[in-house]
């Protein structure tokens, strides 16, 4: 069960990019043919524990809960991966940008040295709108349930039962400052909405 369950473990967690999740998830389904091929024959080398197998025994199909990535890899691969795709393989409109990236030795360094994000991010706004528009789409894509199963567990603690005045609004602002990651500048915040107030 540990190599069933690895995928689960490996798929919670934050800032994990669809990229990386797909990778688990190719290698998980990889892992399965074998595992059915090996346990059709009998051959329990993965399962140590297990003494007995019925000879009708049939692997349960998991693979089904992961097609929709393939239907994206190219997607995926263009943004894991510029470099070592063919523009003739991506969309036509990116196609250009592409070759521009790919002939641009100071990208390519850039790309090994920075995270995805910041990479897309130190691309000219002006020169590659149609990549950084696919990029930002990438990163919106939500690979596992994590985030949703971690903000309802904000929710629940924010909105309970002695907290039953907390508008739908107050609500939503809480729930937004919990789950971002950005630090605000007080200061800079609180200097902006001084007031000067007359002692009485």
């Amino acid at each position: 069960t540990d190599h069933l369950n690895t995928p689960n473990k490996r798929l919670q967690g934050k800032e994990q990019l669809v990229p990386q999740l797909y990778v688990h998830m190719k290698a998980f389904r990889a892992k399965l043919r074998l595992f059915e091929s090996q346990l059709r024959n009998f051959n329990v080398a993965h399962f140590p524990t297990l003494t007995e197998i019925n000879a009708h025994f049939q692997m349960p199909s998991s693979l089904q809960r992961f097609q929709d990535f393939s239907v994206i890899e190219k997607e995926i691969t263009l943004f894991a991966a510029p470099f070592s795709m063919d523009a003739k393989e991506v969309e036509e409109s990116l196609q250009l940008e592409l070759i521009e990236i790919q002939c641009d030795d100071s990208l390519k360094n850039q790309h090994q040295l920075l995270s995805l994000p910041d990479f897309y991010r130190s691309l000219e706004k002006a020169k590659f709108p149609l990549t950084r528009r696919h990029a930002k789409r990438m990163m919106s894509l939500f690979g596992s349930t994590y985030i949703c199963e971690q903000t309802f567990s904000l929710l629940t603690l924010n909105k309970s039962r002695l907290r039953t005045r907390t508008t739908d609004s107050h609500l939503r602002d809480v729930l937004r400052i919990s789950t971002t990651k950005l630090t605000p500048d007080l200061p800079a915040i609180l200097q902006t909405k001084a007031q000067h107030h007359c002692s009485h």
